[in-house]
């Protein structure tokens, strides 16, 4: 699959392209709405498994980066949020080729957890759920989340 190919929609920007674990998964994309992100991959030969369809490990990693930073976003916790917990429901099988989306949302925050749930999206088809709950650690707040997303997008 070409570079043209993968390209996102409109108002996704391509996210740490090289940068730690997501640039062996990548390429990844991020939409910054201002007060919440959607991040985004377009499925391709190296994302899917024996049977042709998203390897499942792609889509849950997808999913807990989408909870994690959309968390921080729309908390304002400054630092890195570790996952503590994440179950999901596989709900449709996403195929070669396929624009995935996740999206999230904070349930509740408490002082030192922050309990979120997302949807993944395959050309608009609902393909995955997620629980998580993740925690606010001390000594990762020097991670600078700002510097890795795109200006604020306003469809």
């Amino acid at each position: 699959m070409s570079f043209a190919e993968l390209s996102p929609p409109a108002g996704f920007h391509a996210w740490e392209p090289e940068r730690y674990y997501y640039g062996t998964i990548g390429p990844l994309f991020v939409q910054n709405l201002g007060g919440k992100v959607v991040f985004g991959f377009r499925c391709g030969g190296k994302h899917v498994n024996a049977a042709k369809i998203c390897h499942g490990g792609m889509l849950f990693t997808l999913i807990d980066i989408e909870l994690g930073f959309n968390a921080n976003v729309e908390t304002g916790i400054p630092g890195f949020l570790v996952t503590v917990n994440m179950t999901s429901d596989f709900l449709a099988p996403v195929m070669e080729g396929q624009w995935v989306e996740a999206h999230g949302s904070v349930v509740k925050q408490t002082r030192s957890l922050v309990f979120a749930e997302g949807r993944l999206y395959a050309d608009g088809e609902l393909s995955l759920r997620a629980n998580a709950v993740l925690k606010v650690p001390r000594g990762l707040d020097d991670y600078d989340l700002a510097a890795n997303l795109p200006p604020v997008h306003r469809p």
